[in-house]
């Protein structure tokens, strides 16, 4: 612990330099909520105004912060309470995190060091680490916890199990989507479990608790003017009545069918997997393509661009190798244990079953992250440590060290990031953009100069916008949300040409400009037009109607005042 508030992570959040743009913003919903924002009200009411910007996010996400916020302000007051917590949060979650992962692996080898194996492969895996260095205070840590605490729960085969299942899928989708996918594995091989043993208590327990909780996640999320409307990028009448169809349907079959014929219950799950249909299909909303609510445009020059939106099997080989290589060891590793098992005629009863439901859920995130998008990396990353601790502890009882040694050495997580670091030694990053180098565009002293100017509203490239908000008492149009209107209008301005760019700037009462000179949005932005207001900009030519503010040493933030 004092090691990380000597560290320079320590500084960094005391100048509110944080490690992603999502961590700004919960930190801004969080002390909106505290100043007396309504519950239900998630607009970013100083992005986009007067209309604010939808943020989209469960207040579930916003309670660890807020909570570490409330204990610590009567011992320091709002301001160092918010950086303190803001701090330690993201680390006190690293140790839940890792107290749920000896949890998991102890359901495989039932061994007193289990609990520490697992502990120290997990905080020595990078894509699941990342999300509780400190002040990595968006959701996804929590989702990765909860994750976790299910997976404990199937494979516990009980009563408390069943219910915590239940509660911790119905708090992961209610805090985001990001965990759908291995929701769906759990709530499918519950379901196929019984279908084959007809374990009716355990079903009807886990069935109950999903419905349960995911109907409170829907009255947490959802405000009851909105009752009826269908999202599909948060918890809503969409989602809630299909679960609810599945789980009543699969609870009465739990009342009716547990000590009838195999055939029979699973003609049951196919009963109930139609009423899911047709339930589903009520609302076309599911339908839509993530992300729709973004224009064509924003959609080409920004959200292509954002990293994280990409498959792995897209990204630069050094993070393909760190954040793929792992879990693809651990995938073929799973898959030889679960053969191992099929074979052996003196497993244990659960073992197979066991093995095959962690092996269904970390092949099934490993093939997401490399062809869909790469930010599943974390939640693959996170069972491939399960993976490789289990291993570890059973081929440790029953082969000796030497044979888990060895296994570990090919399903270790710190493999990947030294075979990355000799790639990038051997083959230097470069950069499709000309970017500037050697200055900063996040915390107090980069966003200075705009801090100082009298309140206005800034327009802005996407990436931009988050961090102003956090460090300055500005508005701003545009920030990297989704559902933001004012970042079309943002864009706008800056792809016109510097005389039709005014009056956008005029009609929506633009103060002043700001850029990221390290952004690689500037450079996207002027290549798609170079006779742009941006591309006027990056090369030093100043419309008449902009007044350059003078910005501090070091920082990579540049305003100009819009002259009245």
């Amino acid at each position: 612990m004092l090691a990380r508030i000597s560290s320079p992570d320590w500084a960094k959040v005391m100048q509110w330099i944080v490690p992603d743009n999502d961590d700004a913003m919960r930190i801004l919903e969080v002390r909106a909520w505290l100043h007396g924002q309504g519950f239900y009200d998630l607009l970013n009411h100083r992005l986009n105004p007067p209309n604010g910007g939808d943020i989209h996010w469960s207040r579930v996400g916003d309670l660890p912060l807020a909570f570490a916020e409330l204990v610590l302000r009567p011992f320091m007051g709002e301001i160092q309470a918010e950086k303190i917590g803001a701090f330690f949060t993201p680390v006190f979650l690293g140790g839940i995190f890792a107290i749920c992962l000896g949890l998991v692996v102890s359901r495989f080898e039932k061994e007193p060091f289990s609990y520490y194996i697992s502990a120290f492969l997990g905080l020595l895996t990078v894509g699941a680490m990342t999300y509780f260095q400190p002040a990595r205070v968006d959701h996804h840590g929590l989702q990765i916890i909860f994750a976790l605490l299910a997976l404990w729960g199937l494979l516990s085969q009980n009563k408390k199990g069943a219910l915590v299942a239940g509660l911790a899928i119905a708090l992961s989708i209610t805090i985001g989507f990001e965990t759908v996918p291995i929701v769906a594995v759990m709530i499918i091989w519950a379901a196929l479990v019984w279908g084959v043993r007809g374990n009716g208590e355990f079903t009807a327990i886990f069935t109950l608790s999903l419905a349960f909780f995911v109907i409170c996640g829907f009255l947490i999320n959802v405000s009851p003017q909105n009752y009826l409307i269908g999202q599909n990028d948060k918890l809503s009448i969409a989602q809630v009545l299909p679960i609810l169809a599945g789980s009543v349907g699969l609870f009465l079959s739990t009342l009716l069918f547990s000590y009838t014929s195999t055939r029979t219950r699973f003609i049951a799950l196919v009963v109930i997997g139609i009423a899911v249909i047709l339930v589903a299909v009520q609302f076309p909303i599911l339908l839509e393509k993530p992300y729709y609510q973004t224009s064509p445009l924003l959609h080409k020059l920004w959200l292509n661009a954002v990293t994280e939106t990409h498959p792995l099997y897209k990204a630069r080989p050094e993070t393909s190798i760190t954040l793929g290589f792992f879990e693809v060891m651990a995938s073929i590793a799973v898959a030889i244990k679960i053969f191992i098992l099929w074979r052996d005629k003196r497993r244990e009863e659960m073992a197979l079953e066991n093995w095959l439901l962690l092996g269904a859920i970390l092949i099934s995130l490993t093939l997401l992250a490399f062809f869909w998008q790469l930010r599943m990396a974390g939640l693959a990353q996170t069972f491939a440590a399960v993976v490789a601790a289990a291993l570890f502890v059973t081929i440790l009882k029953n082969q000796g060290l030497l044979n888990a040694l060895l296994v570990l050495v090919v399903v270790n997580p710190m493999v990947p990031n030294m075979v990355a670091n000799l790639y990038n030694k051997a083959k230097p990053k470069t950069s499709n953009y000309a970017i500037g180098g050697g200055v900063s565009c996040k915390g107090v002293k980069a966003f200075s100069a705009l801090a100082a100017l009298p309140d206005g509203l800034v327009a802005s490239h996407i990436d931009f916008g988050a961090q102003a908000l956090l460090t300055t008492n500005q508005k701003v149009l545009a920030a990297p949300y989704h559902r933001n209107q004012g970042n079309m209008v943002a864009y706008s301005i800056f792809l016109a040409k510097p005389d039709e760019a005014l009056k956008i700037i005029r009609s929506h009462g633009v103060d002043y400009l700001g850029l990221c000179t390290k952004s690689a949005e500037t450079e996207i932005i002027s290549r798609e037009s170079p006779n742009g207001l941006m591309k006027q900009l990056v090369n030093k030519k100043y419309p008449e109607y902009l007044e350059l503010v003078p910005s501090p040493n070091g920082s990579g933030i540049v305003i100009w005042k819009v002259k009245k």
